[in-house]
């Protein structure tokens, strides 16, 4: 009797030393930062959290995260997260049930947030920075000529990046052979002609599974992200029309585009939006280039 007693008892300690490991917090702190693209931040978005209930929802998410299986077509994060010495990059909105995140360095592989832990970060970034879902609560400030986001407002649409979700087969279902459906460019102005034709070709090549030709279509940034992946497994966009007037405007140092799409992949029933972003420099004879697609 005695001796069990003594057993239980050292299951009862060993149990709460592995509960105390694996629900401890260590870091003093949590930085977050808005991301342009998979390299460069957005300025002046740096948020810093020192208080332990929300240092605690960010280490209990990333550590309790499940490593997600297969490829993903991936776009470029909209938040970079530091905490101690490990840096992850987060796609999370406020539609997401599930955060994503990803380690740098680890490209390919994806892991999944807990709904709970995607909530209570949304929350957190919510509070920082007023996001309400894809509008905005307040006007542009204005800084040498460029446009720049202050912490006040909600995320653009060129980092406000969807949920990445993982790429279909180009095969329906029922095995029925699918055919793309292409933007018609003589609908829009000259202006806008390159940035459908773009789009058109992306189609083209994500059906047919050109992924050298595919990766062409990226700024060299954008292009860089990508090519560590082995490839793509394809899928055909079998609707697609524009959503709302093609916004195009000149900033500091390159001209930006930005054109919403709703489109259905491989015959679905339901339809899907997309956000293309699209940049051209200002040098002579420079071309658009895809820079994100949310």
């Amino acid at each position: 009797m005695k001796r069990g007693y003594i057993i239980l008892i050292g299951v009862v300690v060993v149990a709460a030393a592995i509960l105390m490991f694996l629900f401890r917090v260590n870091e003093n702190q949590v930085t977050v930062q808005r991301m342009l693209d998979f390299e460069q931040a957005e300025p002046t978005s740096q948020v810093v959290w020192e208080d332990r209930e929300s240092i605690r929802a960010f280490e209990y998410a990333f550590r309790f995260g499940k490593q997600m299986k297969g490829k993903v077509d991936i776009a470029a994060p909209p938040y970079s997260v530091i905490l101690g010495d490990s840096r992850y990059l987060l796609w999370i909105s406020k539609s997401s049930e599930h955060g994503n995140f990803m380690k740098p360095g680890d490209t390919g592989t994806l892991y999944r947030l807990g709904k709970s832990s995607t909530k209570k970060i949304w929350t957190l970034l919510e509070d920082a920075y007023s996001v309400s879902g894809s509008g905005k609560e307040g006007a542009d400030e204005q800084v040498d000529g460029e446009q720049q986001i202050t912490q006040s407002m909600s995320p653009s649409p060129i980092i406000e990046s969807s949920t990445p979700i993982p790429m279909q087969s180009s095969e329906s279902p029922n095995n029925e052979v699918l055919e793309p459906a292409y933007l018609e460019s003589s609908a829009f102005t000259e202006e806008e002609k390159p940035l459908i034709e773009l789009i058109n070709l992306r189609i083209k090549y994500l059906h047919e599974k050109k992924w050298d030709d595919f990766l062409n279509l990226y700024t060299d940034s954008a292009r860089k992200s990508r090519e560590g992946s082995s490839g793509i497994t394809g899928f055909t966009i079998t609707s697609i029309k524009v959503e709302q007037p093609i916004a195009i405007k000149e900033q500091k140092s390159l001209f930006e585009a930005v054109v919403q799409v709703s489109e259905i992949r491989n015959n679905e029933d339901s339809s899907g939006s997309s956000v293309y972003v699209f940049h051209k420099s200002k040098e002579k004879g420079a071309e658009w280039r895809i820079a994100d697609v949310d």
